[in-house]
């Protein structure tokens, strides 16, 4: 009886365990939805003057978490032109800081903002991304960094990837 009942769980058991993978094609979709909704944050609740810079992005952050969430060899430059061709920037390019010339503070070149895909998490139907921003936060002097992260659920249909949720975790703005 005890096998029988054993038998009978263990496919459902096993079921419940499989994660859902999205495609590439669908990954490269969810990552423009993923710049597009980090972007278009971090410059509308930029504190003090508006970052109107260029659009920095970690492509390499979004290629791997591709490679990870998808489990198959991803093209580097169908990421990068997924994201629209955006300029490609690594962390340390990007934030800079003065602590002792003339202009005193930290910055992103050229006042844009900065995008980094930080994790993808899977489980079962869902997918959680982590995704950073950064900015220049020009309300004092010295200038300091504007950092916002967001988590974002996608969840799927078995077809299709929406965006769910979403959560601010972390900003720069005194709530």
């Amino acid at each position: 009886m005890k096998r029988s009942l054993f038998a009978a769980l263990l496919p459902l058991v096993l079921a419940s365990c499989v994660r859902e993978r999205p495609s590439v094609p669908q990954f490269l979709e969810i990552s423009r939805e993923i710049l597009e909704v980090a972007a278009t944050d971090a410059r509308r609740n930029q504190p003090g003057r508006v970052n109107d810079g260029p659009l920095y992005v970690n492509v390499k952050s979004f290629h791997e978490a591709a490679e990870r969430a998808t489990n198959a060899t991803v093209d580097y430059e169908a990421v990068n032109q997924a994201l629209g061709d955006p300029v490609q920037a690594e962390l340390e390019q990007i934030l800079l800081c003065d602590t002792g010339g003339t202009l005193v503070g930290c910055w992103v070149r050229r006042y844009g903002v900065f995008v980094n895909l930080n994790i993808v998490k899977l489980a079962g139907d869902e997918m959680s991304v982590w995704v950073r921003t950064s900015s220049t936060d020009r309300r004092t002097h010295p200038t300091d960094f504007c950092h916002r992260v967001w988590r974002l659920d996608f969840r799927t249909d078995g077809e299709s990837w929406t965006l769910a949720e979403r959560e601010l975790l972390r900003s720069c703005i005194a709530e």
